[in-house]
């Protein structure tokens, strides 16, 4: 897609991608169109990051610009009756003992970029808290992100107690961030752990895809 709004992104350029947007809506422009290209040009972050063209300064950035003009868009199409396809609910949070945020927020700004919807819980999250979220939204993938090792003991907690709770079966359980490992995805009981935003975001896509 060439447009001023995916150049802007591919060249890191903040503002031009905000001038971009409101220039194109104050030209009447669906502004479902305009995420829909903010959306194209974060794939085509992605899809360089994954190459090694991109660096995780590149991620970072890319998704604040997407936080950034996310809700000038949202606003415009609030009420109207009109959205993108939803490619599914996901539950977020960092689980307690650990309060670190930046990986979960870069990962949830390209989870949204890709059309699906998050519910941010924050840090240090209790256990209870994702379940009970959890119920409130059923057939949800829940995605758990730490940067040390005491939240490891919080992430095998929380899937103990969704299977206590009967929910287990019925969803997808992704992790993520330095501390864990592979081996680690294994003894919590996780169902994917993910190296990084693009990543994440394909083995939830690909989940969804399986659900549909």
């Amino acid at each position: 897609m060439n447009s001023s709004i995916v150049e802007g992104f591919l060249s890191m350029n903040r503002q031009a991608v905000l001038d971009s947007v409101l220039q194109k809506l104050q030209a009447g422009t669906d502004p479902l169109l305009i995420l829909k290209e903010c959306q194209e040009s974060m794939e085509q972050v992605g899809k360089r990051f994954e190459s090694g063209e991109f660096f995780l300064s590149e991620l970072i950035y890319s998704a604040e610009i997407f936080k950034e003009v996310s809700p000038i868009l949202q606003d415009r199409l609030a009420g109207r009756g009109a959205g993108q396809k939803i490619a599914g609910v996901v539950v977020f949070g960092t689980p307690q003992g650990d309060i670190h945020d930046l990986g979960k927020n870069i990962v949830i700004a390209f989870m949204r970029a890709s059309g699906f919807t998050v519910h941010d819980l924050g840090v240090d999250v209790p256990p209870q808290k994702f379940i009970q979220k959890l119920k409130e939204t059923p057939g949800s993938i829940l995605a758990l992100s730490a940067l040390i090792t005491p939240a490891l003991l919080s992430m095998q907690k929380v899937i103990e107690l969704l299977k206590e709770s009967g929910l287990r079966e019925r969803t997808f359980v992704i992790i993520g961030g330095p501390v864990t490992t592979d081996l680690m995805c294994q003894k919590v009981g996780a169902d994917a752990r993910a190296n990084d935003a693009v990543e994440g975001v394909r083995f939830c896509k690909q989940y969804h895809a399986s659900r549909s």
